[in-house]
């Protein structure tokens, strides 16, 4: 399998590592800038046809980290106790180390020192009475020749007409929180890479996803956030590296009183995975 793969090099902190829903939310964001609401809709329609991206991973150099598949937690470890924690521990796998964990290979966990969450202190002045506040911020910083990625799947087309251009933007302008501040702001490179993925009918998702069916493996959390100024409700996603069976995941529609639908992004990425014998189920 071969994706676009869309690095984003850091020129300074970021508030967090986006998800694909935010990654979403800011390229229609910054394709209604471009265009208007219409290619907004256009957009989210070739999504719902079969283009896909997944969620912001880190690469440092050469390499490439993917999530680590659920399903290597179901494996007999034949390795040391201390081996084994490691392994259920790991966030993260390079690609090789990937692609064996997807068949449920012996596999190495690399050590990662990608980037790191930093409390910076900051001092805020109250309006009224102008004394000073003592609080910390927390922001993701990047080792020299490290930063983030994101892979896209889908027609040339949708991806030369509406995510590179967006992408571009958005280098300029940011994404996530605090981009006033300078936050978000990166260098947009535009790559490829192959992930040697097993057959089969089970698949981990590159993306955080809402889910339409119950998934194999999976771990959940709840998000929420704002947009354009309203606070979005919590929805509660599968998390990257959980195992699903022919789900495509789905978008939320909200309507938070704009002139325009909010359009939640929560499809699955998927890349075939092996399970061990579940004892029959399906």
């Amino acid at each position: 399998m071969e994706f676009r793969a869309i690095l984003l090099r850091p020129k300074g902190p970021l508030t967090e590592i986006p998800k694909a829903d935010t990654l979403f939310g800011a390229i229609a964001s910054a394709v209604a800038m471009l265009y208007d609401n219409r290619a907004v809709e256009e957009l989210v329609d070739a999504f719902k046809a079969g283009a896909r991206i997944s969620s912001a991973f880190p690469y440092l150099n050469d390499t490439f980290y993917l999530p680590k598949p659920l399903s290597v937690e179901l494996m007999d470890f034949e390795v040391k106790y201390e081996e084994a924690k490691r392994i259920r521990r790991a966030r993260y796998l390079d690609v090789k180390n990937f692609e064996r964990a997807l068949r449920l290979e012996p596999f190495e966990v690399p050590e990662i020192n990608v980037h790191a969450k930093v409390s910076v202190p900051r001092v805020v002045l109250d309006r009224v009475t102008s004394e000073s506040a003592l609080y910390f911020w927390d922001e993701v910083r990047f080792r020299e020749g490290a930063g983030l990625y994101f892979l896209y799947s889908g027609p040339d087309d949708v991806f030369k007409d509406y995510i590179e251009p967006a992408v571009r933007l958005l280098g300029d302008t940011g994404i996530g929180g605090k981009s006033t501040w300078g936050f978000g702001l990166f260098e947009p490179e535009f790559s490829r890479l192959k992930i040697d993925a097993p057959g089969g009918e089970y698949e981990v998702t590159l993306s955080n996803a809402l889910p339409t069916k119950k998934p194999l493996l999976w771990r959940l959390f709840k998000k929420g956030g704002w947009s354009y100024g309203e606070r979005k409700p919590k929805l509660t996603f599968i998390a990257e590296g959980s195992i699903v069976k022919n789900d495509p995941g789905r978008f939320e529609e909200l309507d938070l009183g704009l002139p325009f639908k909010v359009h939640i992004y929560g499809l699955t990425f998927p890349v075939p995975a092996v399970l061990p014998d579940m004892g029959g189920s399906k």
